[in-house]
Formats: structure tokens, C-alpha cells, sequence
């Protein structure tokens, strides 16, 4: 009896060793689908032991942090360390011990971390994990490959092989805090800006110090369209006093190469620590990026777009310039349902619309995505049905969970009026009702007031040029006495 129990303990321990997971002091070789939403950032799935935690990749940070929602009982060392943010912050932070760590279903060694305060479980993946990665992040389909860190000759060497439109890029590093770095200039009207901006993997838009910007001759917030000639006696909506970003018409990260027409977010004040402000995934995320902090180099791809007229066609790699390689489109079947992501490689004038089929399915509403005027490169990601779509149009969304798969339909050159931005819509086929799921608008601004009173802006000045000139009155006939 006691050889048998001494046996059946051993194959107990064996089974347990058999199953611990293997731990890895990196993230190289590893391919992670983004956690799911409308926006591009670089935040995967993760867990601490069994806890459910969001881990984002930070690039600019010396020093990994973990949060107190992920540790019962946390490890304080005396130890503190000091974490200067970019645009003036700075944070003390405790160091503890993490251990647990998994990131896409791969177990990191246990690492020291500084310690945040907070109740949801999140970790904040530093330069101490992803020095000697580089993050490939391919924004049509919402992944991140980890690959080995090279020389920027070698990435040089690659573009060829690539096709399209590709661009290697410097980034230089701060002389005091390490912060990847990269020349950005902004054009307004006749006015440019030209410095430093840190390049942000967590950030989801660009931001821009106001002092330097004012200085440079930019108009601020709604400063550019109180300028406007408006005819005597209007004035503008009042709701346009709450936008306070930056309106650029381009950003550029060398010459030719950025987006046209888009908003900046501004942080107080002038810079403090030589950085102008931030590129977030607004700019850099309308590429197929590479970022190579470890050998200072950013490698930027996309397809190559030829325009003759009204008509834009696509070449991806080596292949035929074509319409339909405007767009991509690439699905996910999860267990909340369809997860899809829509991106649109070339310029938009008058914005559009792209519609889904659902193959073995007849929805009772139409769904799709739409896009407002802009620059090409823009992508969006979306849960099909929507958690909301059930509150608002149940029958649309139950007709829709079923579906396994999703394939592009009809494009419309205008987008839908009723979901201003860039959106994920639904149409109910017999009342025509439409519920949407928009990425966020400018700060301060929402997209529907935003397209309001741009609307309005664009009828009064076609009004104020097209109203004919008042002809002078004849004169009247000279009376003769």
C-alpha cells in the first residue's frame, strides 16, 4: 500500500510539473491581435496568474508597471524610482515584484515593476521587456509581431521586397530620459512647425504644446474659423468655442510622407523638456509600421496609390493596380461575435461608405462602415452586432449574430449623414433608422456637432460667393426746366 501511494504522489507531481508553462524573457517570435476597438493602439490581452489584465506597450518608458488591481498582496521594495513624463509629469513609483505575467498566452519571467494605484488590473510593458524587439504592426489586421531588433541597413535593404510606398525613418533619442524621437513638421495655411515629437505607442491621438504652435503663426482651436469672412450679421455656433485642438492641414514625418487634414490635441503651455509634443497612432497608424527603438528606426509601408481624375486605384506588392485594392477588409469569428476591420487606402474627397454581405445570411438591416472626407490609411474595428446594437435595434443585431463571416459589398462616394466620422453603421431596411458605433471626435467637439457646423460653415460661404453682385442703380433722368 505505501509503494502504491508513494506512486500515485509521484504521478501527481509529475503531471503538475508537466503543466506549468514555459516562461519566456521575451516577447520575440510572439503575433498578437490588438484587444479589439475602433482605434489603433497597442494594448494586447494578457493576465497576471488567473487575473484578466490589459497590457500596453510603451515604448517611451524605461521601467514596466503593474497595477495594484493585479496583486493581492504586493511586494514593496524601499526602493523608488522617478518616471518624468514627456510633456512635464512626473510620477514616483514603488517597485515591486511581478510575477504571472502572460501576454497573449505566452508566460513572462518574473520582473521587477513599479508599482500604480489603481482598482482595474493593467500592466505597462516598458523598454526594460521590449528592449531588442522591434513591433511590426500591421493596422489592417489589428496584429503586432515581435521580431528581433536590426541595424537600419538591414531594414533598408527590405523595402524593395516590399513594394508599394515605403519609407525607413531616424529616431533619435532624448540625451536625458532616452524617449524615441522624431522630426515632425506641421503646415497651417502658410505658417509651419517644425521639432522633436516623441513617438507614443499608447497615445491614440497627437498632441502639440499651443505656445510654440501661436508662436509659429497657427491659429488655435476655433481661432481658424472665426477668421472665416462669414456675411454680415452671422456669427458662429456657439458650440464651436469648445473646440480646442489644432487643425493642421498636414503632418508631416518627412517630405510627402504623413496625412493630410487632421487635428492635433494641445497640451498647455510651451515645452519644458525640448519635446513639442507627441505623434501618437493617429499619424504613424495609417501605415504598416515597424518600430525599431533598440537601432532608432521607424519603417513606414503602404500601398501605392495612382489617381487619374475622380478615379483612385491601389497596388499592393507587386500587383496590378486595381479599385478594389483600395480596401481591405479581414474578420475574426470570437465568441461575442464578428470582429471586423475595414481599412481604406486612398484619399477620400467627399468621404464614403463601404457595405457588408453576409454570406448564408439575410440580415433585416443593412451594416457597414463609413468614412468622412479625409486622407487615405484610415482603419477601424468593430464588434458585429455592436453591445448597444441590442438595446437600440434588436432584430437587427439578432439577424446579424449569427454570422460567421463578412465580405466587402457596395462602396457609395458619400459618406452616411447620420454617423458623422469614421463609423461602424446599421440601417434598418424598413424604417431606414440608423444606429452607429464612431470612433471618438475632437476634444470638445462630437462628431455630429462637428459636422453641423461645418455643413453650415460650407453653405454660408457658398451663399456669400454666390449671391450675385448688387448692379448700381440707374440714374435717374436729369429734369430740364
Amino acid at each position: 500500500m505505501r509503494v502504491f501511494l508513494v506512486v500515485v504522489v509521484l504521478a501527481g507531481l509529475s503531471c503538475v510539473r508537466s503543466e506549468a508553462p514555459k516562461v519566456f524573457d521575451s516577447l520575440v517570435g510572439l503575433d498578437a491581435a490588438l484587444i479589439p476597438g475602433p482605434g489603433v493602439r497597442l494594448a494586447l490581452p494578457g493576465a497576471v496568474f488567473e487575473r484578466p489584465a490589459e497590457v500596453t506597450l510603451d515604448v517611451t518608458r524605461e521601467l514596466s508597471v503593474v497595477t495594484t488591481g493585479c496583486l493581492d498582496t504586493p511586494m514593496v521594495s524601499a526602493t523608488r524610482v522617478k518616471v518624468v513624463d514627456p510633456l512635464g509629469a512626473e510620477t514616483v513609483f514603488p517597485i515591486t515584484r511581478l510575477a504571472g505575467l502572460t501576454v497573449a498566452g505566452r508566460r513572462l519571467r518574473p520582473m521587477e515593476a513599479g508599482l500604480a494605484e489603481a482598482q482595474a488590473c493593467s500592466v505597462t510593458l516598458g523598454m526594460d521587456m521590449l528592449t531588442g524587439a522591434a513591433l511590426e504592426v500591421d493596422v489592417a489586421r489589428r496584429l503586432v509581431r515581435f521580431v528581433a531588433s536590426r541595424p537600419r541597413s538591414e531594414w533598408l535593404a527590405t523595402l524593395e521586397a516590399r513594394g508599394g510606398e515605403a519609407q525607413v525613418l531616424e529616431l533619435t533619442r532624448d540625451p536625458l530620459h532616452d524617449w524615441p524621437l522624431l522630426a515632425v513638421r506641421l503646415t497651417q495655411g502658410q505658417s509651419q512647425l517644425t521639432g522633436a515629437f516623441l513617438l507614443s505607442t499608447t497615445e491614440r491621438s497627437s498632441r502639440v504644446f499651443d505656445e510654440p504652435a501661436r508662436a509659429a503663426g497657427f491659429s488655435i482651436g476655433s481661432e481658424l474659423l472665426q477668421a472665416l469672412d462669414l456675411p454680415k450679421g452671422v456669427e458662429l455656433p456657439a458650440e464651436l468655442a469648445a473646440f480646442s485642438g489644432l487643425a493642421v492641414d498636414r503632418a508631416e514625418l518627412a517630405p510627402g510622407v504623413g496625412a493630410q487634414s487632421m487635428s492635433f490635441l494641445l497640451a498647455k503651455g510651451s515645452p519644458r523638456l525640448g519635446v513639442l509634443g507627441l505623434v501618437a497612432a493617429d499619424l504613424w497608424g495609417r501605415f504598416e509600421a515597424t518600430l525599431d527603438v533598440t537601432s532608432g528606426t521607424l519603417v513606414l509601408h503602404r500601398p501605392r496609390v495612382l489617381t487619374s481624375g475622380s478615379r483612385s486605384q491601389c497596388a499592393r506588392g507587386d500587383g496590378t493596380p486595381t479599385e478594389d485594392a483600395c480596401f481591405e477588409l479581414f474578420q475574426e469569428r470570437r465568441a461575442k461575435g464578428l470582429v471586423v476591420t475595414a481599412t481604406v487606402w486612398r484619399p477620400l474627397a467627399q468621404g464614403g461608405r463601404l457595405y457588408f454581405d453576409f454570406p448564408g445570411l439575410s440580415p433585416v438591416c443593412r451594416m457597414g462602415v463609413t468614412f468622412d472626407a479625409g486622407d487615405r490609411g484610415r482603419s477601424t474595428q468593430h464588434l458585429l452586432p455592436w453591445p448597444r446594437l441590442f438595446e437600440t435595434m434588436k432584430a437587427c443585431a439578432e439577424s446579424v449574430a449569427p454570422a460567421t463571416q463578412a465580405s466587402l459589398g457596395l462602396f457609395e462616394d458619400a459618406p452616411l449623414p447620420e454617423c458623422p466620422g469614421v463609423c461602424a453603421f446599421a440601417q434598418d431596411l424598413r424604417t431606414g433608422r440608423v444606429n452607429c458605433e464612431c470612433q471618438p471626435g475632437p476634444v470638445g467637439l462630437s462628431g455630429a456637432s462637428q459636422r453641423a457646423v461645418l455643413d453650415r460653415l460650407r453653405a454660408l460661404l457658398k451663399q456669400e460667393k454666390s449671391a450675385p453682385p448688387v448692379e448700381p442703380a440707374d440714374p435717374e433722368p436729369s429734369k430740364t426746366k
